[in-house]
Order: C-alpha cells, then structure tokens, then sequence
C-alpha cells in the first residue's frame, strides 16, 4: 500500500493513552482506513528506532500527547523526528489528555527541566567509564540533546494547534478527528521518484558513469565559472566579503526561498579552495564551513542549506572516501543548519559527494548537485 494512504500513531503505551488509541484503530478501521501502530505492524524482533523514523516520515500522524509521552524517550524521539520532515502541522493530528498540561507555560517548564536533568545524568554517568566503551550510548546523548534543545518549541506548537477534548472526541466516534484524516490522506500523491533522472554518486573506485564528459575542463577557475554562471541563470545572487571563521569563500552564491511555516530558507552555495588539498586540509574546511552555518542560522534565524564545493585540480582517493562515506547531517526542528560537502577534480572533470544525502525539508540537494554542479 502507497504509505502516503496510511495513518501512523504516536503515543505512549498502557493506561488512558493506549485505550483511547484502541478505539481510535478500530473505528478507523471500520471507515477503510489503514492504521499504522507499532504493537501490530513492528513485529518480533523489528528494529524499534528504524520505526520511529518510518512515523517520522508518515504523511498523517496522529499524535497521542500525555505526561508520559513527555517524558518518554523513545515518544520524544518520534516527534522529534515528525517534527524534523517537512509540512509539520500538516501532517500531525494531535489528541492532548488532561495529564499533559501543555497549554500551562509552568508545566511546559517542567517538561524542559525534566530533559535537562535526564541529558546531565547521562553525561555524568558517560563520564563515569571509558571512552571505549560508549559505542551506542552516544546516540542516546544526542537523541537527548535533541529533544531537550525542541521540546519547549514542541509544546508551544501543539498548544496553539485547536484540538478537541478526549471527551469531545470519543463521544462523537472520532468524526472531525476522521473526517480531517480521510481529507489529508485523500490529498496524497502516489508519486515514486525517476530514479533514472537522479545522479549517483560513484563510489571513489569506480570509473566514471556514462553520458558525463571525460574532456578535462582546463582549471578549477572555469569550472567554478561555468557552474556559477548556470547558478545565476536560476536566480542565484553572488554574495561578497563572508568570512567562515579563517576561511575566506573563493565565490559564494545564495538564493532564498519561502519554506517551513512562512520562513525563509537559505540556499548557498559556496566555493572554498583548499590549496594542497589532503584529508587534512579537506576536514579543516569542512569544519569551519559547519561553524559557519551554525553561526549564520543563530543570525538570520531561518533554515540554512549550504553545498560546499572544494574545486581542486586532483582529489586524493582518501578525500573521495571520506566524502562518499560522509554522514548525513543531523538537523532540530527549530535550528537547521545542513551541509553538504563536494569535490570537484579538473583531471577528472568530475565531481564526488556523499553517498547519503539530506532529505529534510525538501532541500532536495541531489537534484541541485546535478543540476549545477556536474561539470
């Protein structure tokens, strides 16, 4: 079945929460309904986080929101990651029970608190034994930090959304909750990707795909023209004198775009030369270039989407591998910062760029890298 045509739900397990989400099934499904939930659909040994992630992408989720919910880390999780892909308020149902009391900012403060005090005692006892042996445990430290630095914006947002009582909503067989679902789910289109029409990276070993010129461009300098050039042609503007920390930008082109709720999002794309490019050099640009998006969305305070290209006559083999195998970055719902690191090599006339790459909140950085950036 097209998963844009089913319901996920989000909710904690056991008491008011998991009777009201029985009712909910079945009165859903007697309307036809496909509901997603994880005591039915995850099965015996299914990978718990893999799920939550799958909820995080659902098309409609209804959200159960409770005082255990709250403050449970694997709920926390899930909404967060609703929360992170794109057209939130859109996508998400909520029902709020009467323990969860959200619309008070006191106890909004005490959900804050509450992760603030479980982030410190897990770092304390991360502290307590060897660097070596906290494979996995790190994860969680992020997950924490995440749903720490989110959940106050969480809230907030789920308060101002008008929802209806439990009460109002059993009472009725959950018609508006229904009606409003069988709405959204009717606006889903079934529309698989062209993969075709998708450039793939290449591993670094592998010789170059077909259709892509092997006609060594002269220098990295008429590459970077020819690509800013059709960057222009799109609507990007040249940005002059920006600094990321000591990294002066060779050429730096933005475009910004209306995205989540009304905001601005920021697209830039930026070139760095590395001088003698090596895995030192390469990671070093790197890095300056995250703290500059760090710092840029702490400023414009909107959703910052960088591509970093680092033009160079040769790519070392190790430089190639540590982009290909680069992880996708991380984003919060209210601080987006992306990055994406590219090398561009004249003797080959080919670029290479990660394996993985962001798909939050559209940014849809693989059709952009073909479109501007292949050579």
């Amino acid at each position: 079945m097209d998963e844009n045509k089913q319901v996920y739900i989000s909710y904690a397990w056991g008491g008011e929460s998991e009777r009201i989400v029985n009712e909910l099934d079945t009165d859903m499904q007697n309307k036809g309904i496909k509901v997603v939930r994880d005591k039915r659909d995850l099965g015996f040994k299914g990978m718990i986080r893999d799920f939550m992630q799958q909820i995080g992408h659902g098309h409609a989720v209804i959200i159960v929101i409770s005082d255990k919910y709250l403050k449970s880390p694997n709920c926390m999780f899930e909404l967060v990651e609703i929360a992170r892909n794109k057209d939130f308020h859109d996508r998400v149902f909520p029902i709020v029970l009467a323990d969860a009391d959200i619309y008070n900012p006191v106890n909004r403060i005490k959900y804050i608190k509450h992760w603030e005090e479980k982030l410190k005692e897990l770092d304390d006892a991360m502290r307590s034994v060897s660097s070596a042996n906290l494979q996995g445990i790190r994860d969680e430290i992020d997950s924490y930090d995440e749903i720490r630095d989110n959940i106050s914006n969480l809230t907030f947002f789920l308060k101002d959304m008008n929802t209806l009582t439990p009460e109002m909503h059993e009472n009725s067989n959950f018609a508006s909750l229904i009606a409003a679902l069988e709405k959204r789910l009717a606006q889903a289109v079934s529309a698989s990707p062209d993969l075709l029409s998708v450039s793939v990276p290449r591993k670094p070993s592998e010789s170059t795909a077909p259709g892509i010129p092997t006609t060594p461009i002269a220098d990295p300098e008429r590459y970077m023209d020819e690509t800013i050039k059709r960057l222009a042609s799109d609507g990007y503007q040249e940005l002059r004198g920006e600094r990321a920390g000591g990294i002066r930008f060779k050429k730096a082109m933005e475009m910004l775009r209306k995205g989540v709720f009304g905001s601005k999002d920021v697209f830039r794309m930026l070139f760095v030369e590395p001088g003698n490019l090596n895995d030192a050099s390469f990671i070093a640009i790197e890095n300056e270039i995250r703290f500059y998006a760090r710092e840029l969305n702490k400023k414009l305070f909107n959703n910052i989407f960088i591509i970093c290209v680092v033009p160079a006559s040769e790519v070392p083999e190790s430089v190639k591998e540590l982009i290909y195998n680069a992880t996708p970055p991380k984003v919060s719902f209210t601080a987006v910062s992306m990055v994406v690191m590219v090398a561009y090599s004249s003797a080959e006339n080919d670029i290479f760029y990660p394996k993985v790459l962001p798909g939050e909140y559209d940014s849809k950085f693989e059709e952009n890298i073909k479109q501007y950036l292949l050579p």
